[in-house]
């Protein structure tokens, strides 16, 4: 069975055989965070993609999930969002920020077995001639129905060894939340 999504996500010669599964983690409590390191390992592949089905214990009905690379906190990301909630589109940016964003996820206020779904593409993230950049596309449907495209670059040309994810507002991950890293071929 093919792991990719959309056929417009695949990477440039993808077929079914481009995506290969290289870690899952399923949270048996809540996290403040999740932290894929020694992604060096992983340099045979062009991109890397998370894919993340969870929620947060936010008191409110969604939350933004950030991401930093290599533990920079600096100033050093931008990012890019359109969403859509079925009655109206709205947009927003920034830079000079001390992670990048990509979409949200339910908190606390939405129907106890509520899960979002996002899938963050890590283009060129062994590349040490240009920045980093993903593209996210992710959402939910609950008290408030919500798609959200979201880009974003880490305005440093380093390999990116260690990914780590964490909702916006310092709430956690609840239990049962997953994300697998993929490698693209």
């Amino acid at each position: 069975m093919s792991l990719i999504p959309l056929g417009f996500w695949a990477a440039s010669g993808g077929g079914a055989g481009a995506f290969d599964l290289l870690e899952t983690t399923t949270l048996a409590t809540s996290a403040s965070s999740v932290t894929f390191s020694g992604l060096g390992a992983y340099s045979g592949y062009k991109h890397l993609q998370i894919r993340l089905v969870g929620r947060t214990t936010r008191t409110a009905s969604n939350e933004d999930v950030s991401i930093t690379f290599n533990s920079d906190t600096s100033t050093s990301y931008t990012w890019h969002s359109l969403q859509g909630d079925g009655s109206s589109v709205t947009s927003s940016s920034a830079g000079t920020n001390s992670s990048t964003f990509g979409a949200r996820l339910p908190g606390n206020n939405e129907a106890a077995n509520l899960f979002g779904s996002q899938v963050w593409d890590l283009l060129d993230f062994s590349s040490t001639s240009k920045n980093t950049t993903i593209r996210v596309l992710g959402g939910f449907v609950g008290s408030i129905f919500r798609i959200q495209l979201t880009s974003g670059a880490w305005l440093n040309t380093a390999a990116v060894t260690t990914v780590g994810l964490t909702p916006s507002s310092g709430n956690n991950f609840i239990t049962g939340s997953r994300f697998s890293l993929i490698g693209v071929k």
